[in-house]
């Protein structure tokens, strides 16, 4: 009798005291996400541009005169180097559309968008184009580094 209470209580405690083990699922972050928000099919994927937009000299000469357009005078006070990301939106004509910019230094930044809108006023790109060779709207990157000296 003493060994069928001593089984019983054993059982008894290890269902008690057992811990309900998960099964595996996909722990990527991106699945969980997926999981967890309704996709609308309606919703086309953003249009991928193998050929992106481009400033009519190319985006180095964008840079320049976006750096000749700049009002030194204001930045002066500013630290040596000041970065920011000139972010265009064009249009598939080649017009722009939107102009914004991201840094640390906000008189920075909106200096830099101001020089960028005169730099990109009446001044046509060239559209960005997807693999089937379309014209598309395209977001444009470009970073900006400025040396105060």
């Amino acid at each position: 009798m003493k060994k069928i209470i001593i089984i019983v209580s054993v059982l008894i405690s290890a269902v008690a005291f057992s811990q309900k083990v998960k099964a595996k699922t996909n722990s990527r972050i991106s699945d969980r996400y997926e999981s967890g928000q309704p996709q609308d099919a309606s919703v086309p994927p953003p249009p991928s541009t193998v050929f992106p937009a481009q400033f009519p000299d190319g985006n180095k000469a964008f840079v320049k005169k976006v750096e000749q357009n700049l009002n030194k005078e204001i930045l002066k006070p500013s630290s040596k180097i000041l970065n920011t990301q000139i972010i265009i939106k064009i249009d598939e004509e080649g017009n722009v559309l939107n102009i914004s910019t991201y840094g640390k230094d906000e008189i920075f930044n909106s200096e830099v968008k101001t020089a960028a809108i005169k730099t990109t006023d009446k001044v046509k790109w060239t559209a960005g184009k997807n693999s089937r060779g379309e014209k598309v709207i395209d977001i444009v990157k470009i970073p900006f580094r400025y040396k105060n000296l």
